[in-house]
């Protein structure tokens, strides 16, 4: 289970640098509902998750984030205690603390340009991360720590990428406009669609050839007899002189 929790970590973050240029250090926003389940679960969060990434970590938080923690009292002592253990990141929110849901969604906005993972247990958040591409998602399930797979948001910015290498820009598009028109260069409209293959006939080539039964003719009295007639017909002359040999020998016995 353990290497396919690798494997499956080591897919997703090759898909978050080939198409959003996340590198190492991974800078990992955590919040108070992620500190909190880490303390349930037993995970040691600066141990483990540089393990599961296979790279260098950074864990950072706001300020909104502790403070909202030492303000939800005792039960939440322990998370406010990790979590005052990371970085501190200016949130711009010093005068003015914000809830840790805004605070983290301040920090991503605009498209995430630091290239923040978020760590999070709460679901709202994490539905409305989700609706941004590019922002790696961190959650917990029993003690286990969980990379998300790239959400639709995500995979459609991959598919505009791709499609942005393979495409001419609007600049090529002029130039080999100008080009055809200066040499006289007609193009057809490009994506027309073949039609569909239908199946083919074996190959000659590699069909074993049947035998061919050669049946020898004769002409009797002006008509074409087959051999094989001629021999059924010569089997039946033999039976009918063996029936009267039989009938011969009973008449003279009795």
């Amino acid at each position: 289970m353990k290497v396919k929790r690798y494997k499956h970590a080591k897919k997703v973050l090759s898909f978050y640098k080939n198409t959003f240029k996340i590198r190492e250090p991974y800078q990992v926003i955590v919040d108070g509902t992620f500190c909190q389940a880490a303390l349930k679960g037993k995970i040691q969060i600066k141990e483990q998750l540089p393990k599961y990434l296979g790279g260098r970590v950074q864990l950072v938080t706001t300020q909104c984030v502790v403070t909202e923690l030492e303000g939800l009292g005792q039960s939440l002592s322990g998370a406010m205690y990790v979590a005052k253990r990371f970085q501190l990141r200016n949130c711009g929110h010093h005068r003015d603390p914000q809830p840790a849901a805004d605070c983290v969604k301040n920090m991503i906005s605009g498209g995430n340009p630091h290239h923040y993972f978020v760590a999070t247990q709460d679901t709202e958040l994490q539905r409305c991360l989700r609706k941004t591409a590019g922002i790696p998602l961190l959650h917990i399930v029993g003690s286990t720590i969980v990379l998300e797979s790239p959400t639709h948001a995500s995979q459609k910015a991959h598919q505009d990428v791709i499609s942005s290498k393979v495409q001419p820009t609007e600049h090529e598009k002029s130039v080999i406009s100008a080009l055809d028109s200066a040499s006289g260069v007609t193009r057809e409209p490009l994506g027309k669609r073949r039609g569909r293959k239908t199946p083919r006939g074996p190959n000659p080539l590699a069909v074993k050839k049947g035998r061919r039964k050669f049946v020898t003719t004769t002409q009797v009295h002006g008509s074409v007899v087959s051999q094989s007639k001629k021999r059924r017909a010569r089997l039946q002359r033999k039976r009918a002189a063996e029936l009267m040999e039989k009938v011969a020998a009973s008449c003279i016995a009795t």
